[in-house]
């Protein structure tokens, strides 16, 4: 408990020092970019890689999402800065640079003529399912400028929850494994108790027999002892898995989330 107050401390401290403002001239931060047929404007999905990176499962998610309808684009946080996985030190790449990025790629989707600024939505998995969550709170949106982009909803999987405030600005949909002993459901499943009546809705799908990493569909049942973990006494060791019934069950979540928080606009 020690270990996460201190983490979550040092997270809304830091990112009340985030403005919010795309830095200028910089390489494009939409990677993998993907577009459905038809000429748009497209509703979007800004994808943020886990702590390993992006791996086989961003692929299988922007088809997927092509395939709805919505455009997508990964945010890599690594490779400008020269690190190729956090999971054994979170420190390597600061959490307000993540939201910084998000929000970088956000301001150039937004930008596209074939993009619905109005509808785009960030999607984070494990480290950047926190950066989702970290994104779409309060304290960050008080800080964009007047007239920049917003997110209109977010889908955080298998986030550690215990590492954000419950003061969102947007609709947030959480998806994670039921055995997952390195972002456990239990701090997903209290975040959303603590939403206050009126806010926007934040919704956790615990889904069943499912470990950390249930959508990595081609990662066997492992244990990794130097994954740092702030949930463990010793504060390493977590378990990964794929496992395709989960992956189907938040498909089908994450669907209807996104048809309904992405709605458009009346008048639109």
């Amino acid at each position: 408990m020690r270990h996460r107050r201190q983490v979550l401390g040092a997270l809304v401290g830091t990112l009340l020092l985030f403005s919010g403002a795309a830095q200028a001239q910089q390489a494009s931060r939409l990677l993998s970019l993907t577009l459905p047929a038809g000429p748009g404007p497209h509703p979007a999905v800004i994808l943020l890689h886990g702590c390993s990176g992006i791996l086989d499962n961003q692929p299988m998610w922007q088809q997927f999402l092509r395939d709805r309808g919505y455009a997508s684009a990964n945010v890599d946080s690594f490779t400008l800065r020269r690190v190729s996985e956090i999971c054994t030190d979170f420190t390597r790449v600061r959490m307000p640079d993540r939201v910084r990025d998000a929000y970088d790629a956000l301001v150039e989707m937004a930008d596209r003529p074939d993009i619905d600024a109005q509808r785009i939505a960030v999607m984070g998995f494990s480290n950047g399912g926190v950066a989702t969550l970290a994104a779409l709170t309060r304290a960050v949106e008080s800080q964009l400028m007047p007239g920049s982009p917003r997110f209109r909803a977010g889908v955080a999987v298998y986030p550690d929850c215990a590492l954000t405030s419950p003061r969102f600005y947007a609709p947030i949909l959480t998806l994670i494994g039921e055995l997952d002993d390195w972002t456990p459901s239990a701090e997903c499943v209290t975040l959303g108790q603590k939403i206050a009546p009126g806010r926007p809705a934040f919704t956790t799908n615990v889904l069943p027999k499912a470990h950390h990493a249930f959508d990595n569909l081609n990662q066997p049942y492992h244990y990794d002892g130097n994954a740092r973990n702030l949930h463990k006494h010793n504060g390493y060791g977590a378990t990964v898995e794929g496992n395709r019934p989960a992956t189907e069950l938040a498909r089908q979540a994450v669907e209807i989330f996104l048809k309904q928080a992405l709605v458009p606009a009346e008048g639109h």
